[in-house]
């Protein structure tokens, strides 16, 4: 055959073009070439392949790895989550700087290995049959997708804390899709606890839901009894690093963990026929809302169930209800599992409302049944039919048994406790008694009950308060080592505090001095208050002592100590990141929300500081110290006291010039905290090294002048968000406004940290706060104020 001229060129053409395709089959990406949207890497085993891949909810278009073998594409990295491509002309490329870059239409470059550049042109990207993709500099790795997870555990993949030993520690964890098509980053975290860091947990919305395996210093052990026989789990922990990984038993097949965009952890196994999976739900029964054996911890056992039934109806109106165009379904269910007083939850998709919760009349939403189409769940059973005959039958073949041994059980115990009443003697249960008469308290058994009497007050359901336990001080002696200083964990206001261990569970005791100020009065306060308050965020008393001259609190132990030894602390504040700092302020305002509106008593704890926020073994937060606390009628909105007392730097100005004290007091003692959270900064030693007045006074200075986000620890530095910073100062300076009528409640302060796109007013300058000036005093009674409007001052 002739050669028409032509013939060479397109065989020339055909041959670039193969080449070119063969090329971007194979698994690695060189500077001269382009990954085009339609193009793929595959590893060199072809297990696992990488490209573009666009969501099937929405336009956008991502760049992902996924199985190769896998018909759906999921991708178990993605490299844009947050930054999508608008349209399908993406393309990924190594740019002339040795970054790997993709971009679109816009022609505008998004970095793949963002925060380690590459510093040689001479780079190249490989995937690798562990589902890695690296990029290369000669023989060094510069970056790796494994440093960067999304929402799934490869084998071989490490989650954890890394470089501890620099001012800037790294952490990485799973983070959910925000739905099951859209990859950008959703509600659950799965990783190691910054408190305990060998506890493996689940988060929602950074708050610890359930730690779901822990290292127990030899095996690393699940809460999915399966995994022990397909996985062989690694705990390394050192100065530098604390991580997990793991990887297959025998290598026989390949299988992960995904975290689902409803916090579920899914177990993915690859067969012969193609992907398996098993489903680890928050709540183990076949619906997540018709569960009672649920993994999420609840703080309460609400009054109708955390059971949820499934109608079709109609929202009643009201005022009592929170709608959020940002929260999922998952978030919506969540919200409501964990407050009793939500009484059902709806997501309105035609409305525009992703999830709507309803705080009213449980009857109201029965009535509207069948009058709507709109998808209700509601707390506890839809209706009040009892259920077939069948189950009732079962119910009762399995009851009656059950009533004979408790009930023979209670006879025995009843029994057992009167004869060691008889040995015991009788006991005054009245702390009032005890104040006349401390020593008629007697130490007969070690460890004596104080119960509650007729005239106890009872709660709402008729129940009388808890019990307390009255302990005698050679108990308490023997269980602090005899107050010994090894076991002196602090010096609160009024006295030292000892750990010690009671029955063989830790203990703190606090020992009020002789000379401390408190007298009965707030030892009395103290006492009557705690065992009358019960909420996740404040600190449980467990008993007390009044014995001669003693007067002793035991608490549960929190092995965290206070805030302050970690906010002021230069090494310890670097395990506290953003994530764990806004747990602890929106923990802080929970409970002062429980104090103030929910608690069985209307309460100002008037002595708030970061000291008195005591952290337990998983860093959540408890308020403590409530001698100085006082108790508001329902129909007082603030009270005068001759006596102030409380912490200068804390006090609010009301309160610190004229005695004046509401629960806005507290408001700007939380405003306080909040900014020294956010700083790492402590507002009453702050003038000591800064010209410019107290620390909330710079922080009224930096948000002025637009620069607050100079205020902000520098260890949060890789770990922030500036939205959430930004709305914390904002916050933390519209509570500390000199007026109290400017100040939010805490019911406007809870609802603007769980909703973080609120619109807020801009803040006072607090004149008061700038203008303090307070010399550390040596004495109790010299703050460097003019005292001339005061009664009687008491400074701690």
């Amino acid at each position: 055959m002739r050669d028409t001229g032509l013939e060479f060129p397109v065989k020339l053409y055909m041959l670039c073009g193969l080449s070119f395709c063969l090329s971007h089959a194979l698994e690695t990406l060189r500077p001269i070439e382009k990954l085009y949207n339609n193009e793929t890497l595959v590893s060199a085993g072809e297990v696992f392949e990488l490209g573009f891949f666009a969501s099937s909810e929405m336009s956008n278009h991502y760049l992902g790895i996924w199985f190769k073998k896998d018909k759906t594409k999921k991708a178990v990295w993605v490299a844009n989550r947050d930054n999508p491509l608008i349209d399908s002309s993406g393309f990924l490329k190594i740019w002339s700087d040795g970054n790997m870059m993709m971009s679109d239409s816009r022609m505008q470059p998004i970095m793949v290995n963002i925060g380690f550049s590459a510093t040689s042109s001479n780079t190249s990207a490989t995937l690798l049959d562990s589902g890695n993709l690296i990029l290369m500099q000669g023989e060094k790795i510069v970056w790796q997708s494994f440093d960067s997870p999304t929402d799934t555990f490869l084998p071989g993949m490490k989650l954890g804390w890394f470089d501890m030993d620099t001012d800037q520690p790294r952490r990485r964890f799973l983070l959910s899709w925000f739905s099951p098509y859209v990859p950008a980053s959703g509600s659950f975290a799965v990783g190691l606890n910054a408190a305990n860091k060998s506890d493996f947990s689940l988060f929602h919305h950074r708050t610890r839901i359930k730690e779901i395996g822990f290292w127990d210093g030899h095996n690393f052990r699940f809460i999915f009894e399966s995994s022990s026989d397909k996985y062989n789990f690694s705990f390394v922990s050192n100065d530098k690093e604390v991580y997990l990984n793991f990887d297959n038993k025998g290598n026989t097949t390949s299988s992960w963990f995904v975290l689902s965009s409803t916090g579920e952890i899914n177990e993915y196994t690859m067969t012969k026929q193609g992907i398996a999976m098993v489903n680890h739900s928050l709540c183990d029964g076949v619906s997540a809302f018709n569960s009672n054996d649920c993994l999420i911890e609840l703080p309460l056992d609400c009054k109708h169930g955390n059971m949820f039934s499934e109608i079709k109806g109609l929202m009643p109106i009201s005022m009592n209800r929170t709608s959020s165009s940002r929260w999922s379904l998952g978030d919506c269910e969540i919200m409501c599992r964990s407050n009793c007083s939500c009484t059902a939850f709806a997501s309105l998709e035609d409305a525009g409302i992703r999830c709507e919760l309803y705080y009213g009349d449980r009857e109201d939403l029965v009535s509207v049944i069948g009058k709507g189409n709109n998808i209700i769940y509601i707390r506890g059973r839809a209706s009040s039919d009892s259920g077939n005959q069948q189950t009732r039958k079962l119910w009762w073949v399995i009851a009656v048994p059950v009533i004979s041994v408790i009930m023979i059980v209670l006879i025995s115990l009843y029994f057992v406790r009167r004869t060691k009443r008889n040995r015991i003697g009788t006991l005054s249960s009245s702390l009032n008694k005890a104040n006349r008469s401390p020593g008629t308290i007697k130490d007969t058994a070690g460890l004596l009950t104080f119960r509650s009497t007729s005239d106890t007050p009872s709660t709402e359901d008729g129940r009388t308060d808890v019990e307390l336990l009255l302990i005698g001080f050679s108990c308490i002696a023997r269980a602090t080592n005899n107050f010994s200083d090894a076991n002196k964990i602090g010096e609160g206001g009024f006295g030292p505090v000892y750990m010690g261990k009671l029955s063989g569970k830790e203990i703190a005791v606090k020992r009020l001095s002789t000379s401390s100020g408190q007298g009965i009065e707030e030892f009395k306060t103290e006492v009557q208050l705690i065992s009358k308050l019960q909420h996740v965020n404040l600190v449980r008393l467990l008993g007390c002592c009044i014995e001669q001259e003693e007067k002793i609190l035991i608490y549960e132990y929190m092995p965290n100590k206070s805030l302050d030894s970690f906010i002021f602390d230069p090494v310890k504040r670097r395990f506290l990141d953003w994530m764990q700092r806004k747990h602890i302020i929106e923990g802080i305002a929970q409970g002062l929300l429980y104090l103030h509106k929910y608690s069985r008593l209307r309460i100002v704890h008037r002595d708030l500081k970061t000291s008195n926020i005591l952290l337990d073994s998983h860093m959540n937060p408890k308020i403590s110290d409530f001698g100085m606390a006082r108790i508001f009628s329902d129909n007082e909105s603030r009270t005068k006291t001759k006596r102030v007392v409380g912490t200068y730097g804390y006090m609010s100005p009301e309160y610190g010039v004229h005695g004046l004290f509401s629960t806005k007091s507290d408001v700007y003692s939380f405003g306080v905290i909040l900014i020294e959270i956010v700083s790492g900064r402590k507002n009453t030693s702050f003038y000591e090294f800064d010209n410019s007045s107290t620390l909330v006074g710079h922080a009224w200075e930096l948000w002025n002048a637009g620069r607050c986000i100079e205020l902000m620890d520098p260890v949060l530095a890789d770990s922030f968000s500036v939205d959430e910073l930004m709305q914390c100062i904002q916050v933390g300076l519209l509570c500390i406004q000199d007026n109290a009528e400017d100040r939010p409640t805490m019911a406007d302060i809870v609802t603007i940290l769980s909703n973080g796109g609120a619109v807020l007013p801009n803040p006072k300058k607090p004149i008061f706060s700038t203008q303090l000036r307070v010399d550390c005093p040596s004495s109790r009674h010299t703050p460097s104020l003019n005292l001339s409007t005061f009664s009687d001052i008491e400074a701690r």
